[in-house]
């Protein structure tokens, strides 16, 4: 049996907020191009592969996970039965980091993720904010996650 070597950064969203998954990755391009930062999404599971299997693998391989946290996040069955529980499981267990980013005002006080420090501030979630300052928010996200990277 193969060990999984945890070395990836996992991104979680509903896929009913796709819009801001790929402003966070226009955003963390420059460091996965420098080879700061290794993504993964289920925007990389290509037709034909077997997708659940895709996504259990990369769950095995994420040394931190980004949530991308909305109502629509929190409502997904798929989420919170299949993707949550190895992540909370892995972060308790095997060091994994979890870090989420408050896209919009939710319900996240009771659930799990309540407990865990956001990388921006849940008062004032990205789609509350002017288009300049959602910029400005993405990149001090982008920055502490690869600031997160280098330290673990």
């Amino acid at each position: 049996m193969t060990t999984l070597v945890r070395d990836q950064i996992f991104i979680s969203y509903s896929h009913k907020d796709r819009q801001w998954l790929d402003k966070l990755l226009t955003m963390l391009k420059p460091l996965q191009r420098q080879g700061f930062i290794k993504i993964w999404s289920d925007t990389l599971i290509r037709p034909g592969t077997k997708w659940r299997e895709e996504i259990n693998q990369a769950l095995m391989s994420a040394k931190i996970a980004v949530l991308l946290v909305t109502p629509d996040f929190l409502a997904s069955d798929f989420i919170a039965k299949d993707e949550l529980p190895p992540l909370l499981e892995a972060a308790e267990k095997e060091g994994l980091t979890v870090l989420w980013v408050a896209v919009s005002y939710s319900m996240y006080k009771v659930t799990e993720i309540g407990s865990y420090q956001a990388l921006n501030n849940p008062a004032e979630p990205l789609d509350s904010l002017p288009p300049f300052r959602i910029n400005q928010e993405l990149v001090s996200i982008a920055e502490k996650i690869k600031e997160i990277t280098s330290e673990s």
